[in-house]
């Protein structure tokens, strides 16, 4: 176990896991953008053509 203590830097990987939590982090803020792009064009459409409806 007192090989787990070691730090971070020691540790091979460790670099590699952080740029990859790091692009998977900048993934999910790209994909919830979208997301929210894409519910607010939906939602102004729908509130558009509204008051066209009889």
């Amino acid at each position: 176990m007192a090989g787990l203590t070691a730090a971070p830097e020691v540790l091979p990987g460790i670099p590699f896991a952080r740029g990859l939590q790091e692009a998977a982090g900048a993934g999910f803020l790209l994909y919830c953008a979208i997301a929210l792009t894409l519910i607010s064009v939906k939602l102004w459409f729908a509130v558009r053509n509204l008051g066209e409806r009889s």
